[in-house]
């Protein structure tokens, strides 16, 4: 009879592959990298909430484009229909705005991965 040879897996390879894909899966959170200075998004200045986008784009109203600074914290964009402060009316000089940001509010940081496309545009 032959010996029965066992073999146990390598706890290093196990260890590894469970880092790389932690490490993959972090640059996948809900949050949406820009390179941008501002997040452009559209607000009924005598509410001060936001509105949808087309809003905007239809030059409806009360609807104004509005800027939030993102800087190098982020920043947490509010969904349609939450109030908006913090930002300004026009984005300032050589400044860049991220537009398209998701209607249901985002966190959006600076750089990283996921960057913004030659638009600028992020989010549907």
């Amino acid at each position: 009879m032959h010996p029965v040879v066992r073999r146990r897996a390598s706890r290093s390879v196990t260890v590894g592959v469970v880092a790389a894909l932690a490490a993959t899966l972090t640059g996948c959170g809900q949050g949406t990298n820009v390179s941008e200075d501002y997040a452009q998004i559209c607000r009924d200045n005598a509410t001060e909430k936001r509105l949808p986008d087309d809003d905007c784009n239809n030059h409806g109203g009360g609807a104004h484009w509005y800027f939030l600074p993102i800087g190098t914290g982020g920043r947490t964009v509010p969904a349609v229909g939450q109030p908006t402060s913090g930002g300004v009316d026009t984005l300032p000089s050589g400044k860049t705005a991220a537009k398209g940001i998701s209607a249901d509010g985002a966190s959006v940081s600076r750089g990283g991965f996921g960057g913004s496309g030659s638009d600028g545009s992020h989010g549907s």
